[in-house]
Order: structure tokens, then C-alpha cells, then sequence
């Protein structure tokens, strides 16, 4: 069964099939509430309301009889679990270590000019890291990815946890990419 999308510039793309609107919603191109149909003239339903496509959000697929659930509703992340820890765990270790580096540099004479890059970029990893299992998952490993470079970067101010924790994660990103990919 094919499938067309009304993106957000009006057009409407497709066919496409299921493994490729599954990739798309990986991929962060088609979300929750982008129009789906069968047919590129319509009916046009939200993504989450197509059974099919509902599970790749973490939804439990609606019965369009209205009947309520039957089962126990599937977790939203798969068993073994999103974010992976080989990037997640440095990640957040990254984020305490820039945060601990930042105070420590307010304490010298040059405490502001080092401390506020150290206490965005900590701040924004442990963002990421609690948005993790609602980020999807390639937006999520692109942004470990960039933060990461800066974690290595932070070395520059003496940060030697934060590098150790880039080179980490750095090292770990294309095994994390293909378990994403294999979802």
C-alpha cells in the first residue's frame, strides 16, 4: 500500500511505502501531525491516526471502530531502550562536567569569560538528554554529535572529563546510527 504526505510547503509527495514513510518518520520528516493518505487527493488523516504509522511515533494504534484498547498500551520506547547509553551516558556526564568547570572558573579572573560557553553548552547536553526518547532519533544523534566536537573543544579550558566524554561519544555515533536505522 502506498502512501502521500502533505508537507509543510503545501506539496504533496509520494507514493512512498511503508518502509519509507517509516524512515521519514525517523528521520524527523514527517511528524504526528502530518497529512497522510492513500491517494494523493485525499482523505487526509493526521500520521498518528494511521494504524500503520502510529506505532513509529510510539502510539498505540487507534481502532477506528472507537472500541477501547484490548491489551496492555506498548511503551513508547522499544525494550532495548532510546537513547542508547554508549552516547546518552557520556552525554550526561559531559553536561555535570561543564557545569562543575563553569563554577570552578568563576573563581579566577577570567571566571566570566570561560564560565558562560561551559554553563550553555552543559546546559543544552542536559537538555538534549532528558528530550532524548522524545527527540527523534537521528535529530537526537546529530545534535550528541555536535556537542560532542564542543565537549572536545572544552578542553580548552582545562574541561579534560568533557573531552574524554566527546571522544566517547564521537567513537560511538555510527553504532548508535545503525541501531536508530534498524528500528
Amino acid at each position: 500500500m502506498d502512501y502521500w504526505i502533505r508537507a509543510t510547503d503545501g506539496q504533496t509527495y509520494g507514493p512512498a511505502s511503508l518502509t519509507t514513510m517509516n524512515r521519514w518518520i525517523t528521520e524527523g520528516r514527517v511528524i504526528a501531525s502530518t497529512p497522510v493518505s492513500h491517494s494523493p487527493d485525499g482523505p487526509w488523516r493526521e500520521a498518528t491516526m494511521v494504524p500503520e504509522l502510529a506505532v513509529g511515533f510510539g502510539v498505540e494504534p487507534i481502532d477506528p471502530t472507537g472500541a477501547p484498547p484490548t491489551g496492555p498500551v506498548p511503551p513508547a520506547v522499544p525494550a532495548g531502550g532510546w537513547p542508547p547509553d554508549m552516547v546518552a551516558i557520556p552525554q550526561l556526564v559531559s553536561g555535570i562536567f561543564n557545569l562543575l568547570v563553569a563554577v570552578s572558573w568563576l573563581f579566577t579572573c577570567f571566571g566570566v569569560i570561560l564560565s558562560i560557553p561551559l554553563v550553555i553548552l552543559g546546559i543544552k547536553e542536559l537538555v538534549a538528554y532528558s528530550n532524548a526518547r522524545t527527540t527523534p532519533p537521528l535529530q537526537y544523534l546529530d545534535r550528541s554529535k555536535t556537542y560532542a566536537i564542543f565537549d572536545i573543544v572544552a578542553v580548552l579550558t582545562l574541561n579534560v572529563g568533557s573531552l574524554v566524554c566527546g571522544i566517547i561519544i564521537l567513537t560511538q555515533l555510527d553504532a548508535a546510527r545503525q541501531r536508530a536505522l534498524a528500528r
